[in-house]
């Protein structure tokens, strides 16, 4: 073999240098990997001359290759030998002879399996700094070559730091860098994202690498308890393959030493090829970390005027935003306020927010420009000036709202209404709505400074779902905020000094308080501190720190803090502190307690009688049992417990008219406790949660009514659940059903409910308030239909709803047909648009679903015109998707994914649709029609037509038992193609071939002509990672992977 090849590498070098490149480009597809063939040809005498040195020599040469993929070595060479710079490369170019398909390790691939793995190479942490040859620092801005980097064939595990100061948005590049294609295509589900704060805490740091490796598709539970040995050993099981692992905004090396490093380097020995981002403001710090680790370090620059004038404009109001003529006018001083902002980010996005409150007029916008505090020295590290002129802009009850928010821990995600209800303990929207409106709610006023604070980027998003928002502080506003409260507010974190030293003659208003693990023994002395703080109003407690203020109830050091109205803890233990001296908190208008070790609320909690908010979140000790005295906070106006948690209420709970939350309201037979009918007298409900609405008796069932839900007009978000029965109760199925479809019946919401949630409804039918010829729930946004095990048809009054915009319905075991009434109400004569604005709908869980009846309208009137996403998962027995839905004059639908529809066999006429994703479903045979096309497949063996689509972006056909490509390849266009395959057809595109074979590469090769990059790599051992890949403008065709993977 090896003299044929050595006799055939000068005929093909001559042959490929006298063919034309347009030749080339017929005969392979591919004219840029043409261009690459003379070279690799080229080096084949050496890898030849290699492979016939003798044995120890080959080795030493592989040993030496397997150096040089990573740091460069240096060495003396000896006559006649290949330079091992060069070795390597021959080996490399030997594997990949004819084309980039070797072991694909440069595209994310799972390596090649001809070659044996090898160990990775990150030395011990405690290296000699000789050993490491020190990269220079590489300065950019984009994500290239950091994304690049995480891509090399680099095996070893490898560190990528990104360095900045603070506001130069490291975050926002490393989050660029996982939402990256390639570096999906790669990592696949394994990307974890761990916040490692200043006062990280070991346990939930392990916690949550387990709980986001685990959710991306390994196996494995998250173990109970807190022994670190057992969690680091649970991370090691559940990174099952490659990954890649983001430590973002770390400020020491305790996280990694003391917690990560152990376990990451187990699982990367066992995966290579993984690696880990780092951010940080310092960059001594990382190089101390890994040690002797290859790692590159990436600095990120601050923004040129042409990218910080797109930034800014990203700010404005949207009408400012598209007169260009306006903009034009305006943009010399634009950029003269950005150049001031430094190009940092976030102090442009910061001087964006203040910009979008003024008009867009040169007058407005030179009065920020020459403000006089630009010109000011700054007197602290921490004072950004385009952050205080936002702030001073700001209104003053707004200012004290800003500033509060920087006292809650960091990395907190908090709801909105908490922190809402936290400014109102303080009264700080009481002066908001005398100048907002008299007669507006303080929630409201609340509401509206929340969204002020976010359209001028002092607090950032971070999640907007169904009934809950939750947002951040960046750390540089929050440490801003913390230096102008400093007169007034006392923070301690733990390694970080406070912003003011604690001293017997400062009177603090506010005290935020937090742990780590690691410092929870180091506490300040609270006798000391009450003493001399009876002016503090909120008190902020996160850590695992014992609050015992006093050890006699008689001198309890409470007494000395008569002002205090925000009482928030966390983790803390404060069982004791809660029976003994919650009680003497006179003026306390806001308790929060999440997983502490309370038992119960205290029998004296009624003379809190300004109490307005009580929440207990995940204690696992709190009976639920609630004090009958609580029936006498009459200001309450907020109660939470949960979730899980089955708590009572006693008597005369109707009582507290005031309520505006109830999380959730147990429905209770016992007597003793409160019935469904006192919820009548809550006429200023916003939000409620019923549960257990099985329980109600036949006897009493009129108490449904008596609960005047209609009446509520204040109601937004209403939740009405059962208790699935137990196998006990199997023979009295028939009865419960009748009663709860009778008790639904009565509970029908008012007219202006946004959201409305069924879990657990055991009516054969659904409400006939959902079936009526007409439904008048006209304000009803968002609808979710979960576990309806006895329900054999869907209402049929949900196509009535005019401002519906997403629905879901999932695990209905008992549906078999849909109906053409499900889009058009039967008992309505006039003509109507179903489903109007109706943009996600969901279908989850309906395993005997047949049939969907839904025939295209001859007219124009077209059923959810506004349809955006649709998605069936867990439907086997559906055979094909109606006419109604497969229309040309569907326009807006632009995503559509089918999960284990395993009967369907065709899928045509969808032309709006740019997102395919198709899994698990081995029926289907036929794929047409979709002409703008963004395609993702998984799962799909017998599929045999794929046309009518347009040029993919990415296609990956992934199947072990894969020999040769199919022949619907020939007619598809993509910019790269991946290719996980047999180990005979991975040969063929490699190196481990006879001569014979060269033309049956040819013949693969002639089938993809039109594809641009090709890479390959043997299947056989990666299906839990194809399994574990999202699809963004990619096609997956994967099959052979075993049973769906649940989500």
């Amino acid at each position: 073999m090896a003299a044929v090849l050595n006799a055939l590498a000068p005929f093909v070098i001559k042959m490929i240098k006298d063919m034309s490149d347009e030749e080339l480009t017929m005969l392979l597809g591919v004219s840029v990997e043409i261009k690459k063939l003379g070279g690799k040809v080229e080096s084949l005498e050496a890898y030849l001359a290699e492979r016939r040195a003798p044995a120890h020599q080959r080795s030493q040469g592989a040993e030496v290759g397997e150096q040089a993929q990573g740091n460069p070595v240096r060495g003396d060479r000896h006559p006649g030998a290949v330079p091992p710079w060069r070795r390597g490369a021959a080996q490399q170019q030997g594997r990949t002879l004819l084309g980039e398909h070797g072991d694909g390790e440069g595209a994310g691939l799972p390596p090649a399996a001809a070659l044996p793995p090898p160990e990775p190479r990150l030395r011990p942490w405690h290296g000699q700094p000789h050993q490491r040859a020190q990269p220079e620092p590489r300065r950019h801005q984009g994500r290239d070559v950091p994304v690049q980097e995480l891509l090399s064939s680099e095996r070893a595990l490898m560190v990528v730091s990104i360095v900045g100061p603070g506001g130069m948005g490291k975050t926002t590049l490393a989050k660029k860098i996982t939402n990256d294609q390639d570096v999906k295509m790669k990592f696949g589900s394994k990307v974890i994202w761990l916040s490692v704060t200043e006062n990280y805490d070991e346990e939930r740091l392990l916690r949550s690498a387990i709980t986001q490796a685990t959710n991306g598709g390994g196996g494995g539970n998250v173990p109970g308890g807190g022994d670190k040995q057992v969690l680091s050993q649970a991370l090691v099981s559940a990174l099952t393959s490659r990954f890649l692992l983001v430590l973002d905004d770390v400020w020491s090396d305790g996280a990694w030493a003391c917690v990560l490093r152990d376990p990451v380097m187990v699982a990367a020995r066992r995966h290579p090829g993984s690696r880990v981002i780092i951010t940080t403001r310092n960059e001594e710090l990382v190089r101390d970390m890994v040690g002797a680790a290859a790692y590159r370090e990436h600095h990120v620059q601050p923004m040129d005027d042409l990218d910080a004038w797109s930034l800014l404009k990203k700010q404005l109001p949207p009408q400012d935003v598209g007169s260009e003529e306006g903009l034009d006018n305006l943009r010399h001083i634009g950029i003269g306020i950005i150049r001031k902002c430094g190009g940092l980010p976030l102090a442009i996005k910061a001087i964006g927010g203040l910009l979008r409150t003024k008009r867009a007029t040169e007058h407005e916008w030179n009065g920020v420009l020459h403000d006089p505090a630009w010109n000011i020295e700054k007197s602290h590290r921490d004072l950004n000036i385009a952050l205080q002129l936002s702030y001073e802009d700001l209104p003053p009850a707004l200012k004290q709202c800003f500033l509060y928010y920087s006292l809650i821990p960091k990395g907190l995600n908090l709801h909105r209404d908490g922190i809402i209800y936290m400014w109102m303990s303080e009264g700080f929207l009481l002066a908001g709505s005398d100048d907002a409106s008299p007669r507006k709610e303080e929630f409201d006023v609340g509401v509206s400074f929340y969204t002020s604070l976010i359209r001028r980027n002092l607090i950032e998003p971070l999640v907007t779902v169904i009934a809950e928002e939750v947002s951040l502080m960046h750390d540089v506003i929050r440490s801003f905020a913390q230096f102008m409260a400093k007169e007034e507010a006392l923070v301690i974190r733990p390694g970080q000094e406070s912003t003011q030293p604690i001293s017997p003659s400062t009177k603090f208003r506010r005290l935020s308080i937090e742990s780590s693990e690691s410092e929870s023994a180091v506490l300040p002395d609270w006798n000391s501190i009450a003493e001399k703080q009876e002016l503090l109003r909120s008190l902020i407690l996160s850590g695992r720190m014992k609050f015992e203020p006093s050890a006699s109830t008689d001198s309890s050091s409470t007494n000395r803090l008569p002002s205090l109205r925000m009482l928030w803890v966390r983790y803390a233990e404060s069982d004791r502190f809660v029976h003994e001296s919650l009680g003497k908190l006179k003026h306390l208008r806001f308790l929060y307690l999440s997983n502490t070790d309370i038992s119960r609320l205290p029998d004296d909690i009624y003379k809190l009688k300004f109490l307005e908010q009580i929440c207990i979140e995940n204690c696992a000790s709190f009976s639920g049992e609630m004090p009958s005295s609580i029936i006498k906070l009459e200001r309450l106006r907020r109660l939470v417990v949960g979730p899980g948690a089955d708590f009572a209420i006693p008597k005369g709970f109707g009582g507290l008219t005031n309520l505006r939350t109830l999380g959730t309201f147990h429905v209770q037979t016992d007597g003793e406790w409160c019935s469904l009918q006192e919820l009548g007298s809550l006429s200023q409900l916003r939000d409620l949660k019923i549960q257990g609405l099985e329980a109600v008796l036949p006897s009493s069932s009129a108490a449904a009514a008596k609960a005047k839900l209609h009446d509520k007009q204040q109601l937004r978000t209403l939740t009405l659940a059962c208790n699935l029965p137990r196998q006990e109760e199997t023979t009295s199925i028939g009865a419960m059903v009748q009663r709860v479809e009778e008790v639904f019946d009565q509970l029908c919401p008012p007219r202006h409910l946004g959201i409305l949630c069924f879990e657990n409804y055991l009516g054969r039918r659904g409400p006939s308030w959902l079936t009526a010829a007409t439904v008048g729930l006209n304000s009803l946004v968002h609808l979710q239909i979960r576990v309806l095990p006895f329900c054999t048809q869907l209402p049929d009054g949900l196509c009535q709803l005019p401002s519906l915009e997403t629905m879901t319905i999932g695990l209905a075991p008992s549906i078999t047909h849909v109906g053409p009434e499900f889009v058009k109400h039967q008992r309505r004569r006039q003509r109507m648009v179903s489903f109007p604005r109706l943009q996600f709908l969901s279908f989850k869980g309906l395993p005997r679903w047949e049939e969907w009846a839904w025939e295209a309208m001859e007219d124009d009137i077209v059923a959810m015109p506004s349809l955006q996403r649709l998605f069936i998962h867990y439907c086997n027995n559906l055979e094909r998707l109606p006419s109604g839905l497969a229309s040309s004059k569907r326009v807006a639908l632009k995503e559509l994914r089918l999960d284990g529809a395993a009967s369907i066999t065709v899928l045509e006429n969808f032309p709006s649709v740019e997102e395919l994703c198709v899994f698990n479903c081995p029926s289907l045979k036929i794929i047409r029609g979709f002409v703008r096309l963004q395609l993702a497949v998984i799962n799909c063996p017998a599929l045999e037509v794929l046309e009518d689509v347009p040029t993919l972006d990415t296609l990956v056909l992934f199947d072990p038992a894969m020999e040769t490509l199919p022949e619907y390849l020939r007619g598809l266009k993509a910019r790269q193609l991946e290719v996980g395959c047999h180990r005979s057809l991975h040969d063929l595109f490699s190196l481990n071939i006879d001569i014979s074979r060269l033309s049956d590469y040819l013949a693969e090769r002639e089938k993809v002509k039109h594809c641009g990059k090709v890479k390959v790599w043997p299947a056989a051992s990666h299906a839990a990672t194809i399994q574990g890949r999202q699809a963004v403008q990619v096609l997956y065709i994967c099959v052979h992977l075993g049973s769906p993977v649940s989500n």
